[in-house]
């Protein structure tokens, strides 16, 4: 015991705070599920959220960026983004080659996660209250209820099983369809330009902001 003290009390304070930043971000990325075959949608939901706010907890006010990708990971671990893409660009998706639908795919996921990691205080949540899943075959609701001081915001997650597993296709928070609000900017951009201007803007954003996201 005195051996392991004085090694610990070897590491300068940073390094220590560093390791401990750490070890948080990896319990949070390995996300405990219910055993095989007993895994609900609220399960997954709950579990997701929970290591959102315990990677962000860990995280503090400032984190390298190897915390924020594993951040990113937490966050979007449960996205069906490939789905997300499908039903965002709605008929012009399927004008695209399967190259070019692999590209979208690419670049909107990476812009996707740099842009969920911008406000890490809305994953801080002082309490989560969950509603009964409302499972329909392959297709399931959340609903959830997110309290922060005096005001509360309702997320509903909207998921369906891709390969056997539940993932998510679309976020509505307060009546307010992330899904729908990205349909909306595509279509409304499209019309006014074209879809290759569309993704070219895209892929611009994307390079200003690093170009990560994965």
């Amino acid at each position: 015991m005195k051996t392991e003290r004085r090694a610990a009390m070897s590491i300068p304070r940073p390094a220590r705070l560093r390791l401990a930043v750490m070890v948080a971000f990896v319990s949070a990325v390995l996300v405990p599920v219910p055993g095989a075959g007993q895994v609900t949608p609220g399960d997954l939901v709950k579990a997701r959220n929970e290591a959102a706010q315990r990677a962000v907890d860990a995280a503090g006010d400032s984190i390298s960026d190897e915390e924020r990708e594993a951040l990113k990971d937490v966050i979007n671990g449960l996205i069906d983004f490939r789905e997300l893409s499908r039903r965002a660009l709605r008929r012009h998706w399927a004008a695209l080659t399967p190259e070019g639908q692999d590209q979208f795919v690419d670049v909107f996921r990476s812009l996707i996660r740099n842009s969920s990691v911008r406000k890490l205080e809305i994953y801080q949540a002082d309490s989560i209250t969950y509603q009964p899943a409302e499972t329909d075959g392959d297709r399931s609701r959340v609903v959830t209820i997110a309290y922060k001081g005096r005001s509360e915001v309702e997320i509903a997650y909207l998921m369906h099983k891709v390969g056997g597993e539940w993932m998510v296709y679309d976020v509505v928070i307060d009546d307010s369809s992330t899904l729908r609000t990205y349909q909306d900017s595509f279509q409304r951009e499209i019309n006014s330009t074209s879809y290759e201007a569309m993704y070219n803007r895209m892929v611009d954003k994307l390079a200003e902001s690093g170009g990560t996201g994965g």
